[in-house]
């Protein structure tokens, strides 16, 4: 009987170990990427995003002054207008917001404060489903 749940156990690792490896060699782990890079979520930013690839499960950090900005989810013309406010834009006001990425995309980002996505704080991230 002890013989019996030994072997189990050392299936169970065995099995572990292979699943382990299989997702380590798949070559999948999410990127997190800051905002606008060391400057951060600020005026210019826009841009920023350009050669990059994202993927779903990767996390964009803002990191502001959350006294004179913030993060403002919105859509293709809000963000082409400058313009937030439309039903169900979410609104991120920490200083560090994480936003995780979902295959839904392409998303788009402003900070609604007065002259700032005039200013170039604006964001689209396009998300390639496919690593």
């Amino acid at each position: 009987m002890a013989l019996g749940r030994s072997m189990s156990s050392t299936g169970a690792v065995a099995l572990g170990l292979v699943l382990t490896l299989c997702f380590a060699t798949s070559g999948f782990s999410k990127t997190e990427w800051i905002v606008g890079g060391q400057k951060g979520w600020t005026f210019g930013v826009h841009g920023w995003e350009r050669n990059k690839t994202f993927y779903p499960g990767d996390v964009l950090v803002f990191k502001y002054n959350p006294k004179m900005h913030n993060v403002v989810i919105v859509n293709k013309d809000e963000e082409f207008f400058c313009r937030a406010g439309a039903v169900g834009d979410d609104t991120y006001t920490s200083g560090y917001d994480k936003l995780e990425l979902s295959s839904q995309g392409p998303m788009y980002a402003i900070s609604s404060k007065p002259g700032d996505c005039e200013s170039g704080m604006k964001l689209e991230v396009h998300i390639t489903t496919h690593r």
